[in-house]
């Protein structure tokens, strides 16, 4: 999948995690991005309509002694958060009572910035833009960010595609969702390209989760 323009993303639940990825190039020495998200057995993030209500049982089924499975750990070493346009809108949706990203930047990658809707009470930390992952990764670098969290389906892709995910916390749902929205399409038949990774730890649930933690090799 060669780099791309913002399409929009995959509907992420929040505290489902993948973990950031190093860039292929100069990026990597001083700054890293990571994708933390959730995926069934079969390696889908969503249903075909976008839906995510599979994974509510799963939260309710998390022993207190859990936490939010590592989640607030992660994000405690996140400077700058970069999501599609449909995560964007689902975080929004829930209300300004419900924000779990502090004060951290947030970019929100998006074909046509000016139709998204910021709250007033995000205008000081949220920006839409609509540049390329390189261009993204360059600004970000200009202002001195250093780990990056990547959210969103076809924005996790994207990036990935361009070499500027270094790490992945991958946490695998005990279901087979038999279809749906996968993490990654191959939407580069007959000319595909293997990423290599170094396992860095596996780690299990009460609710039946399993969280791994992956780096990409370079």
């Amino acid at each position: 999948m060669a780099c791309v323009q913002p399409r929009a993303s995959l509907i992420f639940i929040l505290r489902l995690f993948i973990v950031p990825l190093a860039s292929i190039n100069s990026f990597s020495s001083t700054m890293k991005a990571s994708a933390y998200i959730a995926t069934t057995l079969d390696g889908f993030i969503a249903s075909h309509d976008g839906s995510i209500g599979f994974l509510d049982e799963y939260q309710q089924q998390a022993d207190p002694h859990d936490g939010d499975m590592g989640f607030s750990s992660f994000l405690a070493t996140v400077d700058l958060i970069i999501m599609g346009r449909k995560t964007w809108d689902q975080v929004v949706s829930f209300g300004e009572e419900i924000w779990p990203y502090g004060k951290r930047a947030v970019w929100v990658w998006s074909r046509i910035p000016e139709d998204v809707f910021i709250p007033k009470c995000r205008g000081d930390q949220a920006f839409a833009y609509s540049l390329s992952p390189e261009r993204m990764m360059d600004l970000a670098k200009e202002k001195g960010y250093t780990h990056i969290y990547i959210d969103g389906g076809t924005t996790i892709q994207a990036f990935h595609s361009c070499g500027f995910v270094d790490e992945y916390v991958l946490s695998r749902l005990p279901i087979l969702l038999g279809g749906g929205k996968p993490l990654f399409e191959n939407s580069n038949a007959g000319s595909e390209v293997m990423t290599k990774m170094e396992h860095l730890g596996t780690k299990s649930f009460s609710n039946g989760i399993v969280q791994s933690h992956y780096q990409v090799k370079r």
